[in-house]
């Protein structure tokens, strides 16, 4: 799923689909698709500040159904400091589990140094609590993270929003994950 880097904490070395943290992501889209997924996606983090947004990519890809990253609205050149790559597994968590294990293991053995944590959450964004991701997080001592999660969404959010229940492998800088877990500035 990952290209091994050389240096074990260096997550720029990590590629997904070809595409690596700190790349411009005007290399995969033009300004306007950025700006247009940019204001498409700004809702689904109305909770935090304005300082990251999250863009998707749809294509025929190695791997992964789709990718989204986390950019800097206001940076000239849509710097990547998140990657995720998602594939679809809807309704067959057990399916998206196994195949969750096996990535672990793989990465357990990569990422030794690395602080493995395992947890589950419900998402914000469905009040009922049905909707949870499955999460297994390698940290690094840098603060960059690598996550494996399965998803599994409420039936009725999936139909509302077209989504689907996933696993999911992202890359992310510590400036993302601080910000994701300290929305308060």
């Amino acid at each position: 799923f990952l290209i091994t880097p050389s240096q074990a904490d260096d997550i720029s070395e990590y590629q997904i689909e070809g595409i690596s943290i700190g790349d411009s992501l005007l290399d995969h889209l033009s300004k306007e698709e950025i700006i247009t997924e940019i204001e498409i996606n700004k809702s689904s983090y109305n909770y935090l500040t304005e300082d990251f947004a999250e863009v998707y990519l749809f294509g025929n890809f190695d791997i992964y159904d789709h990718l989204s990253f986390m950019v800097k609205p206001k940076d000239k050149h849509y710097t990547i400091y998140s990657i995720k790559g998602s594939i679809s597994y809807d309704d067959k968590l057990e399916q998206c589990f196994a195949k969750q294990k096996e990535i672990e293991k793989e990465f357990s053995s990569m990422y030794k140094n690395a602080k493995k944590r395992k947890y589950s959450l419900k998402l914000t964004l469905d009040p009922t609590g049905e909707s949870v991701t499955h999460n297994i997080e390698f940290t690094f001592d840098s603060g960059n993270v690598i996550s494996v999660n399965c998803t599994k969404y409420k039936k009725s959010l999936k139909i509302e929003n077209g989504w689907k229940d996933s696993l999911q492998v992202i890359i992310s800088t510590k400036e993302i994950f601080d910000w994701f877990n300290n929305p308060i500035n």
